[in-house]
């Protein structure tokens, strides 16, 4: 956060006071770049910018930081994606303009009562809005998290700017998600009421902590003591919204977009003037350091300016009252001249159609999309008074509506190599637990001859279960230790135990034979305390033999974790042992041939590193195509009612997925050869779907496309990734999508024997456990359930 206030009294008078919160997202390191950027870019461009337009100004330079953020990612393979959200304020004069991108909000405290000025672009405020959510259901939907605009995840973006006629005791609150989603508005109203800035500020932040304060809290709270008389003529009438007759009651106007700003790329000097930097919020002072004459906790004076008195001469009066008998006057005229709101809404629905309709081959995305805001003009009709021909176009237009929308859909996800699940035949089964139930945790496959596989599943109660044939887990007898990790490389089964109270752990090798799991080594091998100290084995995954135990601190040193690799057959030697750096938590890993190893973080960047190297150094994985999220709406059963989830960000450049959320599991690996060919097989629990790759290790990546002619060797530019021999590639094969099955899965395995992926997933709408078989032998194996 930042505000500058300038001491020059010509600058204050002509571009006013700059407040500005951003809040990063994109992992912790990433995330603090991108909100950096965002308050020194604004700050400073926005001051440099002579126009005395206040609005395109301010646009201009959330742009400019928008496209330094865009550019600052495509330049650092472990910020891919990053980005950040920006709510501003410029305070000039008798009127306010609020700016925002994202889901950081500004609201007005006036007369006692709160309003959020700023609208959210988050998934579930746009469903809000289209009235198909209520704000108490978006508090606690599964999506509250999701953004639909940020800055720097693309090289556009859209601004959206308001304004305030000002009051003598205005507030203002800017802050981010992590004080807007724990406080509400009659608690911020009642804090803001009560306090002084300086102290309300603490307050808040104090509530939202209170409250729970899961997030990073950030806040600007500013007062206005005395409004300015200096207001843009066409701002001092009323702004008529909507299709009604009537005057709007707030003077806030969304006044629109403009194009991308023509500055230069050269970053100008930062206005220090009042300049503060994010620093953790220390408690209110016993009393205020700046007293004005009324008693108000005041800024530190920057200029001293003197006031001037309002001119209430009675002949502007006369002429601000003719103005506004002259609006009320043509706003009569309009109602009585203007057409039927609901024939319009038709018209409208009924142009959006048409125009899907010429791009449901070529662009289905651009289909889609406006299908989207058809739905909502249409929705929006709900309740109305229809007339007989009106009711008859509804109708037809519901109906075109839903053909195009899932012939759009079908062919976009057709060519976002979209197979819906289960497969034909493969339908999920429920998993019975004997005697009680049974919370499950992770999943592995071991194959006990050339014509069968048997399923391991772990309990949250440290023990391994066998599902047998009748799909009932049975508990399997493999000590008297807590098993906290399971794995296997299909010819072995592998766990990980820990002894208590002294956290002793073990390595457990185990095989199939004479009808039952034989122990490799008796009582496992023992981890030696010094390879983990101050340690925690996170992670355990194998190939061929090769076991490889991940352990990290969520103490100490959180960017180090430890990678211990053991060999199947010679469990009684000292594992090879490398200290790897680690850019964000780790959550899953799986390991292929030749030591490579990909790792999944919480903020959902998939990175891959070499084992057997002598510096194991986490690298991106390179995609050779665009990888489209898939639509999660089912288009057999799609009709105009259905609500509609717009997907998130497609992938690009670098291998990553949405993190999870409160309410979404984190994803997982797994990893297997199918016709000779590596594949990485990952679990998007946020999307719903399980994504197939085939994989190539670094020094290995096939030449890509020819790169557009604007990109250079090595570039990531044009959309088009060049050839790099010293990065992982992966190149999507299939996608397998299901908004039921996969959103709770839980653990995965891969089937050598018989190619297929398995998923331990929640039932829906159900305490149970299932178990989903996907077949990716080839990409016409798996075929949608009709």
């Amino acid at each position: 956060m930042a505000y500058v206030i300038p001491r020059d009294s010509q600058v204050m008078a002509k571009k006013g006071a700059l407040f500005i919160v951003a809040d990063g997202m994109g992992g912790h390191a990433a995330g603090e770049v991108a909100s950096e950027i965002a308050v020194d870019t604004v700050s400073n461009v926005y001051y440099q910018d002579e126009a005395d337009d206040i609005p395109l100004s301010l646009m201009n330079a959330i742009k400019r930081a928008n496209a330094l953020i865009h550019q600052r990612a495509a330049e650092n393979m472990m910020r891919s994606g990053m980005g950040t959200t920006c709510v501003a304020a410029v305070l000039r004069g008798g009127v306010a303009y609020i700016a925002n991108v994202g889901d950081s909000r500004a609201y007005m405290v006036r007369h006692g009562q709160a309003r959020q000025i700023s609208q959210d672009h988050s998934w579930v405020e746009e469903q809000v809005r289209a009235g198909l959510l209520t704000k108490d259901q978006a508090r606690s939907h599964a999506q509250r998290n999701v953004i639909t605009r940020a800055l720097g995840t693309q090289a556009e973006v859209e601004v959206d700017v308001f304004t305030e006629l000002l009051e003598d005791g205005d507030t203002f609150v800017l802050c981010s998600d992590g004080l807007s989603g724990p406080v509400g508005e009659e608690d911020l109203r009642a804090i803001v009421n009560q306090y002084m800035p300086q102290e309300s500020v603490y307050h808040l932040v104090e509530r939202a902590n209170e409250n729970g304060g899961a997030d990073n809290i950030t806040a600007i709270v500013v007062r206005v003591m005395e409004a300015g008389d200096d207001v843009p003529a066409a701002l001092q009438h009323p702004v008529h919204v909507g299709g009604g007759n009537h005057v709007a009651d707030e003077s806030t106007a969304v006044l629109g977009r403009v194009p991308s700003s023509s500055l230069g790329v050269s970053t100008p000097p930062r206005v220090e003037d009042g300049r503060i930097n994010s620093r953790p919020l220390p408690p209110p002072a016993a009393e205020p350091a700046f007293i004005s004459s009324k008693g108000y906790t005041a800024p530190h004076a920057a200029v001293n300016v003197p006031r001037r008195k309002r001119n209430r001469l009675l002949l502007p009066t006369i002429v601000v009252a003719i103005l506004l008998i002259v609006a009320l006057a043509g706003a009569g005229a309009w109602y009585f001249l203007r057409p039927s709101a609901v024939q319009t809404t038709l018209n409208n629905a009924d142009t959006l159609i048409s125009q899907a309709k010429l791009k449901v081959s070529s662009q289905p995305d651009q289909a889609l999309s406006n299908l989207t805001q058809a739905q909502q003009e249409l929705r929006s009709l709900k309740g109305a008074s229809l007339n007989p021909q009106q009711s008859d176009q509804l109708i037809s237009l519901q109906n075109n509506l839903t053909s195009e929308f899932k012939t759009a859909l079908t062919n976009y996800n057709q060519r976002s190599l979209a197979v819906g699940l289960p497969c034909v035949n493969q339908a999920p089964v429920t998993l019975n637990a004997s005697g009680s139930d049974i919370q499950t945790s992770s999943l592995a496959t071991l194959q006990t001859d050339k014509d069968h596989t048997v399923s391991y599943v772990l309990g949250l109660d440290g023990a391994v279960y066998q599902v047998n044939d009748q799909h009932t887990l049975q508990k399997v007898p493999l000590g008297n230790d807590k098993i906290i990790l399971l794995t296997s490389d299909n010819q072995y089964l592998y766990t990980l135990t820990s002894a208590q109270p002294s956290a002793n752990y073990h390595l457990h090798a185990y095989k199939w034979q004479n009808n039952k799991l034989t122990e490799k080594v008796n009582n496992g091998t023992a981890i030696k305390p010094e390879l983990v100290t101050n340690q925690t084995p996170l992670l355990l995954t194998a190939w061929a033999g090769e076991v490889y135990v991940i352990s990290a601190s969520s103490q100490a040193n959180q960017n180090q974790a430890t990678l211990l690799n053991y060999n199947v057959d010679k469990l009684d030697k000292d594992p090879a042992t490398t200290q790897i750096s680690i850019s964000a938590g780790l959550v899953s890993a799986a390991a292929l041939p030749n030591g490579q190893i990909f790792l999944l973080h919480s903020d959902g960047k998939i990175a891959s590193l070499q084992a057997n190297s002598p510096k194991a150094l986490e690298a991106g994985v390179l995609v050779q195509q665009t990888v489209n999220t898939p639509w999660s709406q089912d288009a057999q059963n799609f009709n105009a009612a259905t609500p509609v989830a717009t997907p998130t960000a497609p992938i690009s450049k670098f291998l990553s997925i949405p993190p999870p959320t409160a309410q979404t599991r984190q994803s997982l690996l797994s990893v297997g050869m199918v016709n000779n060919a590596a594949h990485l097989f990952v679990v998007d629990n946020t999307n719903h779907r399980v994504l197939n790759f085939v994989v190539k290790a670094p020094n290995s990546v096939a030449a890509a496309a020819t790169p557009a002619a604007s990109a250079t060797a090595n570039s990531m530019g044009g959309g088009v990734i060049a050839p790099n021999s010293n990065l992982p590639s992966a190149s999507l094969e299939q996608q397998y999508v299901s908004s039921t099955l996969v959103s709770g899965v839980k653990g995965t395995a891969f089937d050598a024997r018989t190619n297929h992926v398995n998923l331990l997933a929640a039932a829906p709408s159900s305490a149970a456990t299932n178990q989903i078989v996907i077949d990716v032998s080839s990409t016409a194996a798996c075929r949608p359930n009709p």
